[in-house]
């Protein structure tokens, strides 16, 4: 049987199409990645175009060109974001069924997180103090498409399985090449918070607890490091004694796994529900309530830093490796292909 081929499209999302393309190709599979959306240089996809960015003409005939290069060319569309090649409607989900190929929607967030929902359900979410920037016909219409057009589902957080129920919890994807374990030693000198949102990271209640501890700690920063390029922020947590995420999500995010990959401990609220998923994850669970006096006992005891940062690499070793996840996606695929063959 003649090798896999694969497109990861049109959004770099944690840069997930990237790491796992690349991570595809160790595998023996032809998988590509692009990018529409320019706003995260951190990320290295194969092809970037930043059609994303331009007027409404430019950015329609750069679509419709990306539909022109990649139609045809895969056995399996791994969509990322609820987009394919031409959002935000994508009137070519039809052509993918035409050509016999497969076709996955992997989504990440406010692509079909219903806040109704999280708001009515959930005294502390993603959507708790957001200032909502989805758009809950376009979610529906998404959703919508994927029960018509759609082969696989997947979801980055198990939040997202609330709104989206025909999905499956993935992992997001770490190259664990680009982070060389540091773990803390000696007195704390450096805590860092990297927030995507404010808003849905809680940062306000961070901070709070940061301004709550600097008197206790004179010989400790606390940072709250936003929109910096990536390689900076890989190198600020590289030199990190504690890293906090969030307090309303009630899962880890990206920079949590970066964090735990560089033998960090990281502090984050996880939502007692989500506990049974965690195998040995060493997450330091707190809640904006009690966050600074979590933080003040990880700063206070040198021997368990490292040891919670030690355990950190572990874990992601374990649930985050880009190859795992790699091996997980391409029984998806083939039997997404088998399923096609057998049509």
């Amino acid at each position: 049987m003649s090798p896999l081929r694969v497109l990861h499209a049109p959004a770099e999302i944690a840069g997930q199409a990237s790491v796992l393309a690349r991570a595809l190709r160790e595998f023996g599979v032809e998988a590509h990645s692009l990018a529409y959306n320019p706003g995260f240089p951190q990320y290295r996809p194969d092809e970037a175009r930043d059609y994303d960015a331009r007027g409404p003409l430019g950015r329609y005939a750069g679509y419709l060109g990306g539909l022109a290069r990649h139609a045809g060319r895969y056995d399996v569309y791994h969509f990322h974001f609820g987009r394919t090649l031409v959002p935000p409607h994508n009137p070519d989900l039809p052509l993918y069924r035409a050509l016999g190929a497969g076709v996955l929607f992997h989504y990440h967030g406010c692509d079909v997180r219903n806040r109704a929902h999280m708001l009515a359900t959930h005294a502390r979410a993603a959507c708790t103090e957001c200032d909502p920037f989805c758009s809950p016909p376009r979610q529906r219409a998404i959703l919508a498409q994927a029960r018509r057009w759609v082969d696989a589902e997947l979801v980055s957080t198990p939040d997202l399985l609330e709104s989206a129920p025909a999905a499956t919890h993935f992992p997001v994807a770490a190259d664990l090449r680009d982070y060389a374990p540091a773990p803390p030693s000696g007195p704390p000198k450096l805590v860092i918070h990297a927030p995507t949102n404010r808003l849905i990271k809680g940062t306000r209640y961070v901070e709070a607890a940061y301004d709550s501890l600097r008197a206790r700690y004179p010989a400790v920063r606390f940072l709250t490091l936003e929109r910096m390029p990536w390689d900076e922020l890989r190198a600020a947590l590289a030199e990190a004694d504690a890293v906090v995420d969030q307090v309303f999500m009630g899962w880890y995010g990206m920079v949590a796994v970066e964090a735990m990959a560089l033998a960090k401990p990281v502090l984050c609220y996880i939502r007692p529900d989500f506990e049974p998923r965690l195998h040995g994850c060493p997450i330091v669970r707190t809640t904006r309530e009690t966050l600074a006096e979590d933080l003040a006992r990880v700063l206070s005891d040198s021997t368990d830093r490292a040891l919670l940062g030690e355990a950190g690499r572990g874990y992601v070793e374990r649930e985050h490796a880009a190859p795992a996840l790699a091996q997980r996606l391409l029984r998806i695929y083939e039997s997404l292909r088998e399923a096609r063959v057998r049509a």
